[in-house]
C-alpha cells in the first residue's frame, strides 16, 4: 500500500489487522472465521457442557414448575386465570451491595425466562445490564447448590441451637461475615442480631469495594454521603480513572444521563452536545465515549487531581502541593481542561473511581463544590466492620461458630489474610449460598440459598428507592431465603420472608402493599438530598496518598478490575456471561494480563520472545504456512486455536506471582498492567471450570484497586485466547462514519457523502425521490415470496382495492424497521445478551468460539483508529468506535436471490424472514451476505450435550428439563444444519398484532401504535441508541430518526436496500486543547472533505472503477489497510453479487 496516497479513514480491530500479517490477509479475504467450515471427522477433546444440566438431572427429584404460595401481582395485567400461551409479567429487583436493579420477569406458566427492565423507575427507564440479563440463567443452572449438606428439617434445627446456644454468653463466640445488602428488612434482622448478641461481630466484605467515595465524604463532611452526579445537567464532564458508563453503581442511569447530552437532533444543535475529557490508566468504555482522553496509571492520579485543583484554585497544603508536584503531565492539558470546567460552572462534573484513594475523592468533592456541579448528595449508613476484622477476630482461637452469608471470601479475599487458614480455625463454619464454590467446599456445614428469582425480599436502588423482591416460582431445590434464615438466628416473630417484607414495608410508610408488588417500585421513598456544608481538606488529604511513583518496566502498576465476564467471580459459571465478548478487548471464556504497546514493545526486547504478529508467513508446522507460489494456505491438521496466539507471562507483586496469557490493547498507560479478576476458580461448575487465571492470588488488603511495583517476565508458553473481533468482518468498505460536531454544523451531509455511496449510491429507480414511507411499501423485495399490495397499481377484478374509502378500509401493511445511532452506543453488550435471552441462541463453548462459530445473532464491532497511521507500531493513544451489526433486513436481500429452497424470503411487513424446516444448509446465504449476520448451527447445540457434540448419533440426545424451561416458547429452537439470524423479534411483532386485534373489536383499526413494540437489543439498552418501528408511518419515531442527515445505510451502494440504519457518530474536541483533533482520528485528510477536495483521496477513478480500494477507505472498518493494490475492482463490481471481501 502506497501511505502516501491514503487519505481516509484508517480502522483497525486488532494487531493483527494492524500489521497485516499473511495470516490475517488470508483470514479476511476468506470472510469468514478460518476453520469454520471445516468439519471434524474425529472426537475433540471434551470441553465444558455449557447451559445444560448433567446426564442424571433428571434423577435429583427437581421440584417442577410451581407457583409460590403467597399471591404475587403481575405488573400490568391481572388475569383471574393463567392462560398457557400468553406470558405473564411481574415486578422483582435484582439485588446488589448498593444498587438493586428494578426488573419486570417475563413468565410463562409458572416459570421465568426472561428479564426486562421496570420502567416504573424513572432513572433507569427500563434498561438493565448485562449482568441482570444474563442472571436468569443462574436460576436453571445445575451446578448451582441444590440442597444443603443436611435436610432442611436439620437445619432449622440448628439454627434454632446455635441461636439459643449464643444468647446464652451475648454471642461472645459468633462471628457473621455477610455481603453487603440495600434490603431494609435485613438491615432490620442484623439490628435485632446485635441486640440478641451484643458480644458477636459482624462483619461485611465484598471484593469489588464502590465506597471509597462515601468514605471521603465522611472525612470531609463530617457524615457518610453518597454523591449521585446528574450527568443530563452537565455540559461538561471529567471522568477520573472512572468508568461510569459501564463499570459504576447504577451506571444504568449514569449512562442513560449522560448520553441525553449527545443526543442531536440536527446539524443545528451539534455543537451544543456535551464534552467529556477522560484520564484513565486503562481503556474503558467511558474513555471510548471521551472527546479528549489522557493516558495515565491510576497510582499517578492522584497528583494529576491535585494539579487540576490547583488550576481551578482549590487551596491545597504544602506538603500536598508538592506531592502533586511529583507528576510531569502536559501542562497546557491540565491548564485547558480545567479552564473549561470553570467556564461552564453549574454544568460541569469531575467523577473518580472508586479504587482510588480517600485523598484523592476528596479533592475531587472539593472541585465539584467549586464548580457548584450537579452533584446531589444524599445521606446512607456507615458502613460495617470489614473482614479483617473478622480474620483478627478468628485468629484469637475461641470463635464457635462463623457464620458467612453469601460471597466467596477462601477465593476472594486477600491473600495476606488468609482467609482459608482463618475459616478453619472456627469450631464451626456455616455457610449459606446457592453456589457450590471454594468456601462451601471449606465449611463444615452448607446451607443451600434460593435464587433472587425464588426468594421474597426487598431492596434500594441507589438513590435509595424502595423496591420488592419477588419470587417468579416457588424454589425450584429445597432452599431457604436469606431473610428465613436471619429471622431464624434473631429468634424472630416471623420466619417467613413474605410477613418480614410487609412488615418492612407499612414500617417504611407504605400503605398499599399490593400496589407496591404491582408498580415495582415504592413512589417517593428515595433519600432525601442533604447539604453539604463547607468542605474541609485539613484532614482528609494525605499528602503521601498524592504522590506519584516513578514507573518503568521493572516497576509497574497494577489495576485489579472485575472481569467483564465474570464479575467479581460470581458469573464465572454463566455460559451466556462467558461467551459475551469483553466490550475493549473482544476476548470470550478468558482473562489475560492486559498491557500497553509500549511495555508489549521493551519486554519483547528484554525478554527475547515475540509479542506482537509477525509480517512473515509462518513455517509448515503453523497455522498457516506459504504454499506454491507464495501463497497463504490454511495448514487444516494444525488448526486446533483460534486466531490469538497469546504469549504467557509471569507477574510477580510483593513476592507472589500468577501466570497468564498476554494480551497488548493500545490506548493504556504506558507501564499499568489490568488484571481482571473473577476467573481461574478451583470450585466451579462445568462452564467456568479451568477457565483464566486467578489473579486475586497477588491481591493484598492494603491494595485492593491498585499497586505498585510489579514485574512481568515473558515465558515460552503460549496459550489460545477465543477473541471475537475478527470473526464475521466486512472487510475494506466504509462502515463507521464519525464526524467533528463543528463540521458536522457546517456540513450536514457529511455522512452520505463518505466512502462508495457519494459517487454510486443506492439505485431506487424510478422511485429515487420518494419518500422512505412510499419507498418502504412499493420497491421490489427480491425473492420475496409474498406479493405487496400496490395501490398504485390496483389489483384487477378486485374494486374494493381502489378509491380512498378502499384504502381507509384496508390500509398498508405496516413496514418495519430500525435506526441504531452511533452517538448513543456505550459497547455494553447488554442487547447481546438480551438477543440470546430472548431468542434462544445457543453457546457453544471456547472450543467453537476458536473455530469462528459462535452463535450470537448481534455483535458490537469495536474499531480503533490512529492519528498516525503506521503499521510498524501499534499506536499508544487511539480513538475508539463502536457499532451494532445484526441482521440488517435487506428490501433487496442478497441471501433470499442465492437460497435454493426459498428458506429465506421476504414476508409482507418487510422482514428477511427464516422458514427453517425448509433450509437444508447450504449456506450460499451467509456466502452472500456482506454484513456476516448469518449463523450456521454446525451441530445440534440444544439437543446433545455439548461435549459431545462430535459423536453424532452416538452421543447422548437428552436434553435436561432444567434447560429447557429457560427457553422462550415462543421461539423455534433450532437443529443441525439450520442456518439463523436476527428476526427483528417477530415473535413479539405477532403477539402485538394478535393483541392489536383484540383490541380492536368493531373498529377494524389494527395498527399497531407506534412504540408499542421492542425488540429485544431496544428495550435493554441504557442509552436508547437502538430505535424500532413503522417506517411506513411519517410520525412514527424511527421515521423521524431515519430523517436525520446523519443517517446513513451500510454499504449502501450494493443496492440491498436495508431497513436497518445507522445515525453517523459525532466528538466534540476542544480546540484548545493540545490534542485537539480538526478531524476524528479516522481521517488522514479531513480537511479534504473525505477526499472529495483537492487531494488523492478518490484515487484514479478513470473508468468509474479501477481503485476502489482507495475511495472506500473514506470510512473503512479494519481490514482497510489492504488498500487498492489488494482490492482492484472491476468497473462491473457494483452489479456483481454483494459479497464483501
Amino acid at each position: 500500500m502506497n501511505n502516501s496516497e491514503f487519505s481516509g479513514p484508517r480502522y483497525w480491530k486488532s494487531l493483527d489487522d494492524l500489521a497485516e500479517t499473511p495470516a490475517f490477509s488470508e483470514w479476511v479475504q476468506r470472510e469468514f472465521p478460518t476453520g469454520a467450515s471445516e468439519m471434524e471427522g474425529v472426537n475433540r477433546r471434551q470441553f465444558m457442557k455449557v447451559m445444560a444440566a448433567s446426564f442424571g438431572l433428571a434423577g435429583l427429584g427437581m421440584a417442577g414448575c410451581r407457583r409460590p404460595e403467597q399471591n404475587i401481582l403481575p405488573y400490568s395485567k391481572q388475569p383471574e386465570n393463567l392462560i398457557p400461551g400468553v406470558p405473564v409479567y411481574y415486578t422483582s429487583s435484582q439485588p446488589g451491595a448498593r444498587d438493586n436493579v428494578p426488573v419486570i420477569v417475563e413468565t410463562h406458566t409458572g416459570r421465568p425466562t426472561k428479564i426486562e427492565g421496570n420502567p416504573s423507575y424513572k432513572p433507569y427507564g427500563g434498561a438493565t445490564s448485562v449482568y441482570t440479563q444474563a442472571s436468569i440463567l443462574d436460576l436453571y443452572d445445575p451446578d448451582r447448590a441444590t440442597k444443603s449438606s443436611v435436610s432442611d428439617t436439620a437445619v432449622r434445627d440448628r439454627l434454632a441451637a446455635i441461636s439459643k446456644a449464643h444468647a446464652a454468653d451475648e454471642g461472645k463466640g459468633l462471628v457473621f461475615l455477610a455481603e453487603p445488602s440495600t434490603s431494609p428488612s435485613r438491615a432490620a434482622l442484623v439490628a435485632q442480631i446485635k441486640k440478641k448478641f451484643p458480644q458477636a461481630t459482624w462483619t461485611e466484605y465484598t471484593a469489588i469495594d464502590q465506597s471509597t467515595s462515601e468514605q471521603a465524604a465522611k472525612a470531609v463532611f463530617g457524615k457518610t454521603l453518597r454523591s449521585i452526579p446528574e450527568f443530563d445537567k452537565a455540559k461538561r464532564v471529567l471522568s477520573l480513572d472512572a468508568d461510569f458508563l459501564l463499570n459504576a453503581d447504577a451506571s444504568i442511569g449514569l449512562a442513560r444521563d449522560f448520553v441525553k447530552t449527545r443526543k442531536v437532533k440536527d446539524s443545528k444543535d451539534a455543537t451544543k452536545m456535551s464534552r467529556l475529557y477522560a484520564v484513565e490508566s486503562s481503556l474503558t468504555s467511558t474513555g471510548a465515549m471521551a472527546d479528549h482522553r489522557l493516558r495515565l496509571s491510576s497510582s499517578q492520579m492522584g497528583a494529576f487531581i491535585a494539579q487540576l485543583a490547583a488550576a481551578m484554585g482549590v487551596k491545597l497544603s504544602a506538603s500536598a502541593q508538592k506531592s502533586a508536584a511529583t507528576l510531569k503531565v502536559d501542562s497546557k492539558w491540565v491548564e485547558e481542561c480545567a479552564s473549561d470546567l470553570a467556564a461552564n460552572k453549574g454544568h460541569a462534573i469531575v467523577v473518580a473511581g472508586e479504587h482510588l484513594s480517600k485523598s484523592a475523592h476528596a479533592i475531587v468533592i472539593a472541585i465539584n463544590e467549586m464548580l457548584s456541579a450537579p452533584v446531589k448528595y444524599v445521606q446512607v449508613a456507615d458502613a460495617e466492620a470489614g473482614i479483617a476484622d473478622a480474620v483478627a477476630r478468628l485468629n484469637q482461637g475461641d470463635v464457635e461458630t462463623l457464620f458467612i452469608l453469601g460471597g466467596n471470601p477462601v477465593y476472594n479475599a486477600p491473600v495476606d489474610l488468609d482467609w482459608a487458614a482463618a475459616q478453619a480455625k472456627a469450631s464451626e463454619s456455616i455457610y449459606f449460598g446457592s453456589d457450590k464454590n471454594e468456601t462451601a467446599k471449606a465449611a463444615k456445614l452448607v446451607i443451600a440459598a434460593s435464587h433472587y428469582l425464588e426468594s421474597w425480599g426487598d431492596g434500594r436502588t441507589f438513590d435509595g428507592t424502595l423496591v420488592p423482591v419477588q419470587p417468579m416460582i416457588e424454589p425450584l431445590f429445597p432452599t431457604f431465603s436469606e431473610l428465613e434464615v436471619l429471622a431464624r438466628l434473631a429468634g424472630a416473630r416471623k420466619y417467613d420472608a413474605y410477613s418480614i417484607v410487609q412488615d418492612t414495608f407499612k414500617a417504611q410508610g407504605g400503605s398499599d402493599f399490593n400496589r407496591f408488588l404491582s408498580d415495582g417500585v415504592l413512589d417517593g421513598s428515595a433519600f432525601k438530598p442533604v447539604k453539604t456544608g463547607a468542605v474541609d481538606l485539613s484532614a482528609a488529604v494525605l499528602a503521601a496518598d498524592l504522590e506519584a511513583p516513578e514507573l518503568n518496566a521493572s516497576k509497574l502498576d497494577v489495576r485489579f478490575a472485575a472481569s467483564s465476564h465474570a464479575g467479581d467471580g460470581r458469573y464465572a459459571n454463566n455460559g451466556w456471561m462467558m461467551e459475551c465478548p469483553d466490550p475493549m478487548t473482544k476476548l470470550t471464556w478468558d482473562n489475560a494480563i492486559l498491557i500497553s504497546p509500549r511495555l508489549a514493545k521493551e519486554l519483547e526486547e528484554k525478554d527475547g520472545i515475540q509479542i506482537f504478529p509477525s509480517k512473515k508467513p509462518m513455517n509448515k508446522d503453523s497455522e498457516f504456512f506459504e504454499g506454491a507460489k507464495g501463497t497463504l494456505q490454511t495448514n487444516k491438521a494444525t488448526f486446533k486455536r483460534g486466531k490469538e496466539q497469546a504469549v504467557v507471562a509471569e507477574l510477580t507483586l510483593n513476592g507472589r506471582t500468577v501466570k497468564g496469557p498476554i494480551h497488548v490493547v493500545p490506548g493504556m498507560a504506558n507501564y499499568t498492567v489490568v488484571l481482571p479478576l473473577g476467573l481461574g476458580r478451583e470450585t466451579v461448575g462445568r462452564v467456568g471450570a479451568g477457565v483464566g487465571f486467578n489473579a486475586y492470588t497477588v491481591r493484598s488488603s492494603n491494595a485492593l484497586g491498585v499497586a505498585t511495583g510489579a514485574a512481568l517476565q515473558l515465558t515460552s508458553e503460549i496459550s489460545p485466547l477465543a477473541n471475537t473481533q475478527e470473526h464475521w468482518s466486512m472487510e475494506g468498505r466504509a462502515i463507521i462514519r464519525e464526524g467533528n460536531a463543528d463540521y458536522y454544523k457546517k456540513n450536514p451531509e457529511f455522512a452520505n457523502k463518505m466512502g462508495v455511496e457519494s459517487h454510486a449510491p443506492a439505485n431506487y429507480g424510478k422511485d429515487a425521490d420518494k419518500s422512505l414511507q412510499e419507498k418502504s411499501t412499493s420497491q421490489f423485495r427480491g425473492n420475496s415470496a409474498y406479493k405487496h399490495p400496490s395501490f398504485a397499481e390496483p389489483a384487477p377484478n378486485v374494486k374494493v382495492w381502489q378509491g380512498e374509502e378502499a384504502r381507509k378500509q384496508y390500509p398498508d401493511i405496516q413496514q418495519w424497521g430500525m435506526a441504531i445511532d452511533l452517538n448513543s452506543c456505550t459497547g455494553c453488550t447488554a442487547c447481546v445478551v438480551a438477543c440470546q435471552s430472548e431468542n434462544n441462541v445457543p453457546i457453544v463453548g471456547k472450543d467453537q468460539v476458536l473455530r469462528g462459530r459462535e452463535m450470537h445473532w448481534m455483535r458490537i464491532d469495536r474499531y480503533f483508529s490512529a492519528e498516525k497511521y503506521d503499521q510498524t507500531e501499534v499506536p499508544e493513544d487511539v480513538q475508539v468506535s463502536f457499532m451494532s451489526v445484526m441482521c440488517q433486513h435487506c428490501e433487496n436481500a442478497p441471501c433470499e436471490q442465492v437460497c435454493p429452497v426459498n428458506a429465506t424470503v421476504h414476508d409482507t411487513q418487510g422482514l428477511n424472514t427464516m422458514a427453517y424446516n425448509r433450509c437444508v444448509g447450504t449456506r450460499y446465504c451467509a456466502n452472500n451476505c456482506p454484513y456476516k449476520v448469518r449463523r450456521f448451527n454446525f451441530f445440534d447445540w440444544n439437543k446433545r450435550q455439548i461435549g459431545e457434540v462430535y459423536k453424532g448419533p452416538l452421543g447422548p440426545v437428552d436434553e435436561p428439563e432444567l434447560q429447557k424451561m429457560q427457553k422462550n416458547p415462543n421461539v423455534t429452537v433450532r437443529m443441525r444444519g439450520v442456518m439463523e439470524k436476527c428476526t427483528y423479534c417477530t415473535q413479539r411483532i405477532e403477539s402485538a398484532k394478535i393483541e392489536q386485534k383484540r383490541l380492536a373489536g368493531a373498529t377494524g383499526n389494527i395498527k399497531i401504535a407506534d412504540g408499542t413494540i421492542k425488540t429485544a437489543c431496544q428495550q435493554v439498552c441504557p442509552t436508547d441508541a437502538i430505535t424500532f418501528g413503522d417506517v411506513s408511518d411519517a410520525n412514527s419515531e424511527v421515521s423521524k430518526i431515519k430523517a436525520s442527515d446523519r443517517n446513513y445505510s451500510v454499504l449502501g451502494y450494493l443496492n440491498a436496500r436495508p431497513r436497518t440504519t445507522y445515525l453517523a457518530r459525532l466528538r466534540n474536541p476542544n480546540p484548545k486543547m493540545p490534542d485537539a483533533y480538526k478531524k476524528p482520528y479516522a481521517y488522514a485528510q479531513y480537511d479534504e472533505r473525505y477526499g472529495h477536495g483537492s487531494g488523492a483521496a478518490h484515487g484514479d477513478h478513470g473508468a468509474h472503477g479501477d481503485d476502489h480500494g482507495a475511495h472506500d477507505a473514506h470510512a473503512a472498518p479494519s481490514h482497510d489497510a489492504h488498500g487498492a493494490a489488494d482490492h482492484d475492482h472491476s468497473s462491473h463490481e457494483h452489479e456483481a453479487a454483494p459479497a464483501a471481501h
